[in-house]
């Protein structure tokens, strides 16, 4: 009897281990037995100070979102090179803000997880706090074909939620929208992901925005940290924002049409009423 509740007491303790890992520090790695037909050269480990020596200027971005920690594993593959990198955000908005200003000339073929994107020589996903780029040299069938494995592996291993847009934008949006929307959480994001719209927001603080673009026109929803930073943006836009309640629907002195969703959120669309 004794031995068997102590199994019990064991089992419950892995388990609790495991949802702890997924939600605190844990980060989906790769082993030589994942991978036997290919060689792990090395494996690397940054934190947010040394982040810095990996990509340089690049880290301020990554930093502006929500930087945890970032995990690189190479690998050999018949003397070609491939480079798996699995950053962990802060959470799944940051992972989503990172792969949205990341991924570039996406290609057809099967996505392997919701937010996911495949070029000739890089895969890109985000899941949960996790975005994961994966490189290879030679745009290879068979290069692509072992990056498809890498990345299920590491799909496989994230039990994460991912990113939702409806904490933005109540209303379902569909896949193909989504496939082009950005994430930005401050000046830097606004610059690699919504240039256009920098003069829009660049004065904001702390703020969290999610821009979408059906039939071409700008739909951004923000969310900021404070009901103060609220106001203090339709105060700039010439709007007086002491009696404003959700909502709401005004026109901003730029023109563009505002409609207040929360003490502390709007929407924002460029131009054209609701």
């Amino acid at each position: 009897m004794v031995k068997k509740t102590l199994t019990t007491q064991l089992f419950l303790l892995l388990i609790i281990g495991i949802g702890y890992s997924q939600t605190n520090g844990y980060i989906p790695v790769l082993t030589a037995a994942d991978l036997p037909e290919a060689e792990i050269t090395g494996t690397r480990e940054y934190s947010n100070e040394s982040l810095y020596g990996y990509i340089d200027g690049g880290a301020e971005l990554y930093l502006e979102y929500g930087f945890d920690t970032l995990c690189i594993t190479d690998i050999n593959y018949g003397g070609t090179e491939l480079k798996a990198e699995i950053y962990r955000m802060k959470d799944a908005e940051a992972a989503f803000g990172i792969f949205s200003v990341s991924r570039f000339k996406c290609i057809d073929g099967v996505d392997l997880t919701e937010h996911f994107c495949r070029s000739k020589y890089q895969l890109q996903f985000c899941k949960g706090p996790y975005y994961v780029s994966i490189v290879n040299s030679t745009a290879t069938s068979e290069e692509q074909k072992l990056a498809e494995k890498i990345a299920i592996l590491l799909i496989e291993r994230i039990s994460n939620e991912t990113f939702n847009s409806s904490v933005f934008f109540p209303d379902t949006i569909n896949a193909g929208l989504m496939k082009s929307a950005v994430l930005v959480r401050g000046r830097m994001g606004l610059f690699n992901g919504a240039y256009g719209l920098c003069e829009l927001l660049e004065e904001c603080e702390g703020f969290t925005a999610l821009i979408i673009k059906p039939e071409g026109v700008p739909i951004i929803s923000v969310r900021f940290d404070e009901g103060e930073d609220l106001r203090k943006f339709t105060g700039k836009e010439k709007v007086d924002s002491e009696d404003l309640k959700k909502g709401d629907e005004i026109t901003a002195f730029s023109g563009d049409r505002i409609r207040i969703t929360g003490e502390k959120s709007l929407i924002i669309k460029s131009g054209k009423s609701f």
